[in-house]
């Protein structure tokens, strides 16, 4: 009887997934519906970015539509104030943006792509017009507040010392053997004088023989513990005979760099950029919350947790 009852009521729960109604409205924003078929169009299309236990969890998979949606929410958001400030995009611009997106696709492996996510053609081209329009929008939008001067960068350089500090490196040769008696001939004939580079091409097992065993400048901390052994030598010394899970080493030091701090004159590009993409994300966030804040949304949770795939 039990077996009967839970029979009956997987059924019920298949039959109700079943007769799930795409064209029911999971959410509005100031009166525009959201279809649930737009939702799930649009974790079809994002669908790689979650791993399988994601989409199969009946909780994790409720995480994962309230993100989208919101996501989608978002996007109306932008594309709405975007028109509204008169932001458009001419035909040859959408071509031109066009030809650069599809320029990493094959017209038959493009095709596959908007089959795999459930997306005809004509969809595809009206969210990526919307896209460029948005993208476009934000480019134009809101310069003042994603400004970044000389002084935020200076300033930011004389807070943030530990980020700019180079620790002390080595440049290093070596030759790896698969026993310790190869090692020892190998160390014999160094020590008679022998080319280090030439016999790392000849006898070293490493991928970097092709170098001449030169595994260029390491910084202090990157090495495996029983490596540290080079930060101690000078340049022209050979190792002893170190051994590891990969083999037997042989070092020779080519030269060494002391730990330093950069200047400001090497890193301003780089603080610079790093500046403007923490400014561009806080006027992004403060742009939707004031529009979160003057429009209506209305999320219908109930056909969000009914919500398939």
């Amino acid at each position: 009887m039990a077996r009967t009852c839970l029979i009956v009521l997987a059924a019920l729960v298949f039959s109700a997934c079943a007769r799930f109604d795409a064209d029911q409205t999971v959410a509005t924003v100031d009166g525009a519906a959201i279809p649930a078929r737009e939702l799930q169009q649009a974790i079809r299309r994002e669908k790689e970015k979650f791993p399988p236990e994601k989409l199969n969890s009946r909780s994790e998979f409720l995480k994962v539509k309230e993100k989208v949606l919101n996501e989608l929410i978002d996007r109306k958001l932008l594309l709405k104030e975007a028109t509204a400030q008169g932001t458009f995009i001419s035909e040859e611009e959408f071509q031109d943006e066009l030809l650069k997106y599809k320029s990493s696709y094959t017209e038959a492996t493009f095709q596959k792509m908007l089959e795999e996510r459930g997306v005809s053609n004509e969809e595809w081209l009206k969210l990526r017009r919307e896209s460029f329009i948005v993208a476009k929008f934000l480019a134009n939008s809101g310069t003042e507040a994603q400004e970044v001067t000389e002084e935020a960068v200076k300033k930011y350089y004389e807070e943030h010392p530990e980020e700019f500090k180079v620790p002390e490196s080595v440049r290093v040769r070596q030759i790896v053997t698969d026993t310790k008696e190869k090692a020892e001939s190998i160390l014999r004939r160094l020590r008679q004088g022998e080319n280090f580079a030439k016999l790392a091409k000849d006898l070293s097992l490493s991928p970097d023989r092709r170098e001449g065993g030169d595994l260029g400048f390491i910084p202090r901390g990157s090495f495996p513990r029983e490596f540290e052994v080079c930060f101690t030598m000078n340049p022209g010394e050979i190792s002893p005979i170190i051994p590891s899970l990969y083999g037997f080493h042989l070092f020779k030091v080519i030269e060494k760099a002391p730990g330093r701090t950069q200047d400001l004159t090497e890193v301003t590009s780089k603080i610079f950029l790093q500046l403007k993409q923490r400014a561009r994300e806080q006027y992004l966030k403060s742009l939707l919350e004031r529009l979160r804040s003057q429009a209506k949304i209305e999320i219908h949770r109930d056909v969000l947790e009914r919500m398939t795939l």
